[in-house]
């Protein structure tokens, strides 16, 4: 009995302390991948304030796992910070207004070399540094079973004409369309906000298979593409 209400205070608190959360960061986890190819890649983050007052946000940058040859940046609402900063100045917070969003981008830049990234950023306020929220950006790393059932992902219009649409929230870098005998017949660089155009496609039944990275498979999801009858 004793067990069961320890459980059910423990709930409450935590239920308590998600109601009370006072900015949320989005993706998170944030995880893109890419071909080495001696450019800057990005991971887009959007921090948000959810009080109804204005909010200083300020963060710590943390490297996990980073390979020798490359480097990595920050860039929020003020600044692009390069690596001999790990940290959000003293004097130049992240002013969030309510409702309001600001960036949190963490770049890295690869030099040619293949590898994997792990940056954790945390996000908090002055007043208090005992809420840091932890942020993990990974890069090209592999998604754990656990977080691969985190990925929402959605497919529309289902069937589709001539173009369709998918909504995730992070982890997808390829779609793969295969017909029901296993040919592929095209492929899209996985971007929020974007259409696919199918319109060459035949009428029929397709495979969309959705790759994340270091080529891991996702889901396979079916899409009928029908043609426009007059």
């Amino acid at each position: 009995m004793k067990y069961i209400y320890l459980v059910v205070c423990i709930l409450s608190i935590n239920e308590l302390f998600a109601q009370n959360q006072r900015y949320i960061v989005k993706p998170n986890p944030n995880s893109i991948s890419f071909i080495p190819d001696m450019t800057d890649h990005s991971a887009h983050g959007l921090v948000r304030n959810q009080t109804n007052g204005t909010i200083k946000v300020y963060w710590t940058r943390e490297i996990v796992e980073l390979p020798l040859d490359w480097s990595t940046l920050v860039c929020d609402a003020n600044y692009c910070y390069g690596p001999d900063r790990g940290q959000c100045p003293d004097n130049n917070p992240n002013v969030i207004k309510t409702n309001d969003s600001t960036i949190l981008d963490v770049h890295v830049m690869d030099n040619g070399t293949d590898g994997q990234a792990h940056i954790v950023m945390w996000v908090f306020e002055k007043e208090d540094t005992t809420k840091k929220l932890k942020v993990d950006y990974f890069f090209n790393k592999v998604i754990s079973n656990n977080d691969v059932k985190n990925i929402e992902i959605k497919v529309f219009p289902n069937p589709a004409f001539n173009d369709f649409f998918i909504d995730f929230n992070f982890g997808l870098s390829r779609i793969d369309l295969y017909t029901i005998l296993g040919k592929k017949v095209t492929s899209f660089k996985a971007m929020q906000g974007k259409n696919y155009d199918i319109s060459e496609l035949m009428e029929g039944l397709y495979f969309v298979k959705l790759i994340g990275p270091n080529e891991q498979l996702l889901r396979t999801i079916r899409l009928q593409k029908r043609s426009y009858r007059p």
